[in-house]
C-alpha cells in the first residue's frame, strides 16, 4: 500500500460530506433536524392517522373538482419543524391553481405536465378538508400511497401537525 493509502479513505470521506452539506445548504433543502412524525386529526382533535415521512417529505395528491384531472402538493418539513409547500404540480390550469410566480418561484412544463417550483409557502396550520364527491385524496410519502378515505369521512376537515419522534 502507497504511504499515503492510510489518509486517502478518511480525507476522501471529509470531501464527500462537505459537498452533500454544501449542496443541501445551497439548493435550501435542509430537512427535519431529527425524524419526526406526522399526526392527522379530525376537526375535533382525535388522532386519525400518523406517518414518518422520509426525509420529511410527503406528498398530497386529489383531483381536481372542476378541471378532473390529479394535483400533486408536495410537502417538506423543515429544520424548525414547520410544513412548508414546496411544489405543486399538474395537467391543466384550474381555479384555485398557482399560476403567477412569486420571487423564487418558478413554472416549467414537462412533458406537458405543469410544475410550480421554489414556493416555500410555511403552512402554520395544514388543514385540508377531503372531498365529497370527486377529489380523492391520497397521502403519499416514501413510496406508500394512503388514500384519505382510511381515516377520514368525506367532507371532513384533516389537521397535520408534526412531532419530534423523541416526544
Amino acid at each position: 500500500m502507497l504511504p499515503f493509502g492510510r489518509f486517502l479513505l478518511p480525507a476522501l470521506n471529509v470531501v464527500c460530506i462537505a459537498a452533500f452539506l454544501f449542496l443541501m445548504v445551497s439548493t435550501g433543502e435542509v430537512y427535519a433536524a431529527s425524524p419526526v412524525t406526522v399526526v392527522l386529526y379530525d376537526d375535533g382533535g382525535e388522532e386519525k392517522f400518523s406517518f414518518s415521512p422520509p426525509d420529511g417529505r410527503f406528498t398530497v395528491r386529489f383531483v381536481h373538482s372542476w378541471a378532473r384531472t390529479p394535483v400533486d402538493e408536495i410537502f417538506q418539513i423543515d429544520e424548525k419543524n414547520n410544513i412548508v409547500l414546496k411544489e405543486t404540480i399538474y395537467e391543466d390550469f384550474g381555479a384555485g391553481l398557482s399560476h403567477e410566480t412569486g420571487s423564487q418561484m418558478f413554472v416549467t412544463v414537462e412533458n406537458g405536465i405543469i410544475h410550480v417550483r421554489g414556493i416555500d409557502r410555511i403552512i402554520p396550520s395544514l388543514q385540508i378538508r377531503t372531498g365529497r364527491v370527486v377529489a380523492s385524496h391520497t397521502l403519499i410519502y416514501g413510496d406508500r400511497y394512503v388514500p384519505f378515505s382510511d381515516f377520514a369521512e368525506p367532507g371532513s376537515v384533516v389537521i397535520f401537525k408534526v412531532q419530534n419522534m423523541t416526544e
